[in-house]
């Protein structure tokens, strides 16, 4: 089975099959939007919350408010429909809770962000494994919608 490395700021997709992997997931948010009926699958790694003007060639995956849509346009365009799309989630960890305590740490903002504009989609966020202060890697099996997460030095677990 083929196994895609979606890297930061990257969206990738599958139909029918192969596996979606992100790594090294810390404030960053892995999202996976699943369409079970056509087996549709669209990853991205999500870097900031929002996008600057000042970043006009960033990939479309980099940051939540851009990389929502597109990832919806990119299951569509596979055949998916955005009424059947649910999202899973993994990341926006706070690897430096020192440095974030009178504030609301990167991985918040980014969980919040990835959040809010799923929402304005209508796409309902079915599962997650999100916050706390480690790293995670992101499996997305295509043919069944299933999604494991595994955090440093621990067993992978399904989201």
């Amino acid at each position: 089975m083929t196994e895609v490395f979606v890297n930061m700021g990257e969206i990738s997709s599958s139909k029918n099959q192969g596996i979606l992997t992100t790594v090294g997931l810390g404030s960053c948010v892995g999202v996976a939007l699943y369409d079970p009926q056509v087996k549709v699958g669209v990853m991205g790694h999500i870097f900031l919350p929002q996008s600057r003007p000042n970043d006009p060639q960033a990939p479309p995956g980099k940051y939540a408010d851009t990389g929502i849509p597109a990832m919806i346009e990119e299951a569509v365009r596979l055949g998916a429909s955005r009424s059947r799309l649910h999202a899973k989630l993994a990341g926006g960890a706070n690897l430096f809770p020192n440095l974030s305590m009178s504030s609301t740490s990167i991985g918040q903002q980014n969980i919040n962000a990835v959040v809010e504009h799923l929402k304005k989609h209508g796409i309902p966020v079915v599962s997650q494994d999100v916050a706390g202060s480690h790293g995670r890697k992101m499996r997305f099996f295509v043919e069944n919608g299933v999604v494991t997460v595994t955090a440093i030095g621990k067993d992978p677990v399904e989201i």
